[in-house]
C-alpha cells in the first residue's frame, strides 16, 4: 500500500494566497519583492510589484532582480 503525502499539494496554493494577501495588506506604496518556490522549497523565481506604477515583474534569479531594481530606482 502506498501512502501519498498530499498536504503539500493543498498547502502550497494556500501559502501563495496568504503571501499575496499579506503583501497587499502591508504594501502601502513600497516596492514589494518576494520569492516563488516549488513544493520542495526551491526558488523558482523572484517577483516584484510596484503599487505606485502598477508594474509587476518576475526574474529567474536574485541577481536579475537586483539589477532591475537598481536600474529602475537608483538611476
Amino acid at each position: 500500500m502506498k501512502i501519498l503525502n498530499t498536504s503539500n499539494q493543498f498547502l502550497l496554493p494556500l501559502k501563495k494566497v496568504w503571501q499575496h494577501f499579506v503583501i497587499w495588506l502591508f504594501s502601502g506604496s513600497e516596492l514589494q519583492v518576494w520569492q516563488e518556490s516549488d513544493r520542495h522549497g526551491r526558488t523558482l523565481s523572484w517577483c516584484a510589484h510596484d503599487p505606485i506604477t502598477g508594474r509587476s515583474v518576475c526574474f529567474g534569479s536574485e541577481e536579475e532582480m537586483r539589477i532591475w531594481i537598481e536600474q529602475c530606482y537608483y538611476r
